[in-house]
């Protein structure tokens, strides 16, 4: 499960299962820096955690296919961030598991899967491979399922993965989870839960994994990502990303630096860079162009990632002209890979109700709001 919470402010103030949360997970007890990680920024956190788990022997080429996965309406790579760190816990080449980021807010799906032909296409020339595993979600499903309605491209998917979306189509074999066949779980929680991980696992590696749950690694935290224009999923180009270490009880900053500042390229792609296992960080977009700054507060990671997304907009954009700011003005926005439920249901297991607390000094909230509207 990914959780992030993005504030939009003015410049002028300046899913997992049971093993080890990240409030239980010891911080890293070396120093030592690896030398492969010697020059990257964030380096002087990097350090062994002996609590940490190694990830399991790499599976073999011809059983872990490159995995390209399709997103939904206003999606992004970020809905597959979950499992692919599981699937890498379990010994798939992180590599290996791909995204097509496109217009979340977009409808042209003949164009979509011509850009799904051309991430399959670079991936198969990319691992010397003749097919790989698509995965699609929602919308990704129907972009999914008109890629494959093409049976000189068909041929190219060895396997295909039907997320809570369309039914399967009869060329490839297919897997299909659904809400119910996940009682409990709403529709972006079929793409990111530890029981659709381990259904998909089952199914594409032909086994099922040994680790479902996100548990943390030994090795030190590498995160890669992109910061985008939400949901079209452009690069947020001439932006400035500069990542705080912050206090988890009251988010204050540590100290006078950032951990890591960044340049974004055209694409809106940073990193890579070396983060602490388990640390809180704000993540902070600033743009010339923009008065307004965009804080960004994503679950601490315990596992290393290469699909982090930070979900931002242009300064023209329909977000920004739809939210007031001021000198003292803030606004949230709370989003996760989990839908929100403002009611218990007594049908759906556990405590589905969900309050968010919202304090300015970290002592008692200011706000409560209790109201979530599902994805």
């Amino acid at each position: 499960m990914v959780v992030a919470l993005v504030v939009v402010a003015a410049c002028s103030g300046d899913d997992s299962g049971g093993s080890s949360p990240a409030s239980e997970t010891e911080a890293p007890t070396e120093t030592t820096v690896p030398t492969e990680l010697a020059g990257l920024p964030g380096a002087e956190v990097a350090a062994v955690n002996e609590e940490g788990t190694d990830p399991l022997a790499p599976l073999p080429d011809d059983v872990a296919l490159p995995i390209v996965f399709v997103h939904g309406f206003a999606g992004s790579a970020q809905q597959y961030e979950s499992q692919a760190q599981r699937f890498v816990a379990n010994g798939y080449p992180a590599d290996r598991i791909l995204a097509y980021d496109h217009d979340g807010a977009g409808v042209d799906i003949p164009g979509y899967a011509d850009g799904v032909d051309a991430v399959i296409d670079q991936a198969l020339a990319d691992f010397d491979v003749e097919q790989v595993y698509l995965v699609g979600h929602s919308r990704g499903t129907f972009v999914s399922g008109t890629y494959l309605s093409d049976p000189a491209r068909a041929a190219k998917v060895a396997k295909y993965v039907s997320l809570d979306g369309a039914p399967c189509p009869e060329v490839v074999p297919c897997l299909a989870p659904t809400q119910g066949s996940n009682p409990g779980q709403a529709h972006v929680e079929v793409a990111t839960s530890a029981e659709s991980f381990a259904a998909q696992y089952e199914f594409l590696v032909g086994e099922a994994p040994e680790v479902v749950d996100i548990v943390p690694q030994r090795d030190p935290i590498v995160l890669t990502g992109r910061a985008v224009n939400f949901p079209a999923n452009t690069g947020r180009e001439g932006v400035d990303l500069d990542i705080w270490a912050i206090d988890p009880d009251t988010g204050q900053r540590i100290g006078d630096e950032p951990h890591v500042s960044l340049p974004l390229d055209a694409d809106g792609a940073f990193g890579p860079f070396v983060a602490e296992s388990g640390a809180h960080y704000e993540w902070l977009l600033s743009a010339p162009d923009s008065p307004t700054q965009h804080h960004l507060y994503l679950q601490p990671y315990l596992r290393s990632s290469h699909l982090v997304r930070l979900l931002s907009s242009p300064p023209d954009g329909t977000t920004r002209a739809n939210t007031n700011t001021g000198d003292d003005h803030t606004a949230l926005i709370a989003i996760r890979m989990r839908e929100w439920y403002s009611d218990d249901d007594p049908d759906l297991p556990g405590d589905q109700a969900d309050v968010l607390d919202v304090s300015s000094d970290g002592g008692e909230p200011t706000d409560v709001f209790t109201d979530f509207v599902g994805n």
